[in-house]
C-alpha cells in the first residue's frame, strides 16, 4: 500500500557475504522546508556576525568610570610616594646632618644659643582701626 503523497526514498543494497543488507534513508525533507531552514540559519549567522563584534567593541560606561577612578588613585599614590620620599630624606638629614638639626631646632622649636639675642618684630601690614563707641540709647520720656 502506498500513500497518496509519496516522498522519494533512497535505498542502497549491499551484498555482504551470504546476507543482504538494505540501507535506507527513510526521510527526505521537502525542498521548501530545506530552503526555509537554510534561510533561517543564514539569518542567524548574519545576526551573529553583525551583533557580536559590535557588542565586543562597545565599552561599558561603568568600565570608563572605574578606569577614571584607577587613574585618580594612581595619581594619589604617586603624590604620596613623593611625599614619603621627602619625609624620608628629612629624617635621614635629621639623623646625620648637624646643620639640619640646628635649622630644625631654630625654626620649629624656637631654640637659640646662650649668647644670642632674639629680636621679635611684629608686622602690621594693615592699620589698626579702633571701633567707634556705640551711642547710648535715650530713655523714652513719659508724659505727666
Amino acid at each position: 500500500m502506498t500513500s497518496a503523497k509519496s516522498w522519494p526514498l533512497k535505498v542502497a543494497i549491499r551484498n555482504v557475504g551470504p546476507t543482504v543488507k538494505v540501507l535506507a534513508d527513510t526521510h527526505v525533507a521537502p525542498p521548501l522546508r530545506r530552503w526555509l531552514v537554510r534561510l533561517g540559519l543564514a539569518i542567524v549567522v548574519a545576526i551573529g556576525i553583525g551583533y557580536v563584534p559590535g557588542q565586543l567593541l562597545d565599552r561599558d560606561p561603568r568600565a570608563d568610570k572605574l578606569e577614571a577612578q584607577v587613574d585618580q588613585e594612581r595619581t594619589k599614590a604617586r603624590e604620596l610616594a613623593a611625599s614619603n620620599a621627602a619625609l624620608f630624606r628629612e629624617v635621614q638629614a635629621l639623623r646625620s646632618d648637624v646643620g639640619a638639626i640646628e635649622d630644625h631646632a631654630r625654626a620649629d622649636l624656637g631654640m637659640v644659643y646662650p649668647d644670642e639675642i632674639v629680636l621679635r618684630v611684629r608686622r602690621t601690614d594693615t592699620p589698626v582701626i579702633e571701633p567707634k563707641p556705640e551711642p547710648k540709647p535715650e530713655l523714652a520720656r513719659r508724659g505727666p
